[in-house]
């Protein structure tokens, strides 16, 4: 009799053991299934941000706090990416028209979270090669990607389009600009222009590679246009249809619709403009945009889920230290003791995130608080 339950405990707790290794299998498989990937738009760096982020009592900058409140949406992400519209081309430091930031800038971006760099838009040839060239070593130092500029066509050769690697599941990256406002990008340096048919090879080279998706991140459209132009919609759709699988769009400086293109059955989504990650601008619909957030589904390589969120900029004091406040609206509606901001700023915050999901009624909003 003994042994008789002996057995029946042991096959009890093998039973048992086996149950529990199947779910942690299922939990991780359903993981492993799907990449995150998340878009914020134009890191700006008018003179403004620079002296609220300097520091007279070290002689040093520190730009930690811009990005306290939007950094837990930004770290969890597979890939995490941001068009740099800035030059870091040392000093002196400038704003507009001609961008060169201080180092620690990107050292905060890093900190948030970014993993990969866009560099090709309009602001990247503003202090010359030795700013483009300078600005290249500075993200490399930190250990970061980056795509959309380079050294010289040999180096352009050697690592684009951008390769990205997890989980088993390749990813190319593209990203190119409309122009460099007329400023000459010096030989030997190359900057992606939005060209048809290098954007074709570029296309054909991931191909040939045998990635799993691409991705395109454009700098492109017409400034201050809550809504994309035909040029747009027409590179749009003759980039899915010869294969790209993701558009997201960045250089208008406030939030453009997002749409879907339907190619062979499949959906390619387009976000055409994210709008001013962070910046000194202060016009109605400049003073913010989204972060975006796309899940695809490695099984079938499809889109799974796109989610943004809306992201406003707060300039001001919050626990006494002045400075520029990337403040999540969903957040701030939820629970506004959180950030103590002024009514003012609360009135034109609420009608930013009004407007933004009015313009993005067909795809989610995105709070991981809510989930």
């Amino acid at each position: 009799m003994k042994k008789i339950i002996f057995l029946f405990i042991l096959v009890f707790t093998f039973s048992s053991f086996l149950q529990e290794e199947n779910t942690i299998d299922v939990n991780q498989q359903l993981i492993d299934d799907k990449i995150v990937l998340v878009f914020a738009g134009d890191i700006m760096g008018h003179s403004p941000q620079f002296k609220a982020a300097y520091s007279a009592l070290n002689d040093q900058f520190n730009y930690n706090p811009c990005f306290k409140f939007v950094k837990p949406y930004i770290q969890d992400a597979d890939f995490a990416f941001v068009n740099l519209e800035v030059t870091l081309a040392g000093k002196p430091y400038s704003g507009y028209p001609n961008f060169s930031s201080p180092d620690e800038l990107l050292d905060a971006t890093k900190n948030a979270g970014f993993d990969i760099i866009l560099t090709a838009n309009n602001h990247v040839a503003d202090r010359g090669k030795k700013g483009l060239e300078r600005t290249l070593h500075t993200i490399q130092n930190r250990y970061l990607k980056y795509a959309g500029s380079y050294l010289s066509n040999d180096h352009r050769d050697s690592i684009y389009p951008l390769l990205l690697n997890h989980k088993g599941f390749s990813i190319a990256i593209l990203n190119c600009t409309y122009g460099t406002n007329m400023n000459p990008v010096h030989y030997p340096n190359i900057v992606n222009m939005l060209d048809s048919a290098q954007v074709l090879t570029d296309i054909k080279r991931a191909k040939y590679l045998n990635v799993d998706y691409i991705v395109a991140f454009l700098h492109w459209g017409n400034e201050y246009e809550l809504k994309a132009n035909k040029s747009q919609e027409d590179f749009a759709n003759f980039l899915a249809a010869n294969g790209v699988d993701l558009i997201i769009g960045s250089h208008p400086h406030v939030i453009q619709n997002a749409d879907f293109i339907n190619v062979s059955n499949k959906n390619v989504p387009v976000v055409y403009s994210l709008g001013n990650f962070i910046s000194n601008q202060r016009n109605e619909n400049t003073n913010g945009g989204i972060i975006a957030k796309i899940e695809i589904n490695k099984r079938n390589k499809n889109v799974s889920s796109v989610e943004y969120l809306p992201v406003y900029v707060h300039r001001g004091k919050l626990n006494g230290l002045y400075q520029y406040y990337l403040i999540p609206t969903t957040d701030y509606i939820i629970m506004p003791s959180k950030y103590q901001i002024p009514q003012a700023d609360s009135t034109i915050l609420r009608k930013f995130d009004f407007e933004t999901r009015k313009r993005l009624q067909n795809i989610s909003v995105w709070n991981k608080y809510l989930k």
